[in-house]
């Protein structure tokens, strides 16, 4: 097993013997979302905002070979480590664009992705522009019709940036389901929660059946009703991020000074 470390924060783990081996809650989620859309065909199109360790691209190169896999990530020196050390095939099926998301996602839409996923925000560092009502509509223009938006971020109780990330996923999608990495995140200073985003609802009994290897279906355990979610929504203001008003950072300091009161 691999470890990156970008800057201060641990940001991915790399198995170079088995390439399906998850270490993160977050991307045992993952794993089962995309689980899920295979159902339908598991030959699947997806696209990563942020590379990292390539970790997840990784598990889908092994999991469903012959899948379309593209990652844009910004820092091609990432990359490099990720062809020289940590794994990634550079001959493989995963196809990187070394360039910001936001860009690639302007141009008009080559092909329609089955999955898109988030995994560009590091830490407390959170690039405001991908998480704008106009980056959203750019990822939903990349998106097939039943296609799935997912990605993970933190915030704490007082759940300022959470509120307003929903809020403005939903003035895009249809549905934006919730599933907190950990069960007790309430309560803790710092917690993960993965956001999935979608035109078409989620079948949840259709995630009942399905485990990728934890012995019981995490993300049908995670995931918040409908109520949870509007409860949540109601507990403070709700803000649209937009490229002209996106106070992340503001919403997140609570977070980082370890705030445990709503």
């Amino acid at each position: 097993m691999r470890v990156l470390t970008l800057d201060r924060l641990v940001h991915s783990h790399s198995s170079l013997d088995d390439p399906t081996r998850l270490v993160y809650d977050y991307e045992k989620i993952y794993a089962e979302v995309t689980a899920y859309r295979a159902l339908e065909d598991d030959h699947l199109s997806a696209l990563f905002v942020g590379g990292g360790g390539y970790t997840f691209p990784r598990y889908m190169e092994a999991q469903y070979p012959g899948s379309d896999i593209d990652v844009i990530e910004i820092d091609p020196g990432v990359t490099e480590v990720a062809y020289d050390l940590l794994g990634l095939d550079r001959d493989g099926e995963v196809v990187s664009y070394n360039e910001d998301a936001r860009l690639f996602l302007e141009r008009e839409p080559t092909q329609a992705y089955d999955l898109i996923m988030g995994d560009a925000f590091n830490d407390f560092s959170v690039p405001y522009h991908l998480t704008t009502k106009e980056f959203n509509d750019r990822v939903r223009a990349w998106l097939a019709e039943d296609g799935l938006y997912f990605v993970n971020i933190i915030d704490g109780p007082r759940g300022d940036f959470l509120r307003a990330y929903v809020h403005t996923l939903g003035e895009t999608f249809d549905y934006v389901n919730l599933a907190p990495t950990s069960g007790d995140w309430r309560q803790m200073t710092r917690s993960t929660i993965v956001l999935i985003a979608s035109d078409v609802p989620l079948d949840r009994a259709a995630l009942e059946g399905l485990d990728t290897g934890e012995g019981a279906p995490l993300l049908a355990q995670r995931l918040l009703s409908e109520e949870e979610v509007e409860a949540l929504l109601g507990e403070g203001r709700l803000v649209i991020l937009t490229d002209r008003y996106a106070p992340v950072d503001q919403m997140l300091m609570p977070v980082y000074r370890e705030e445990v009161s709503r």
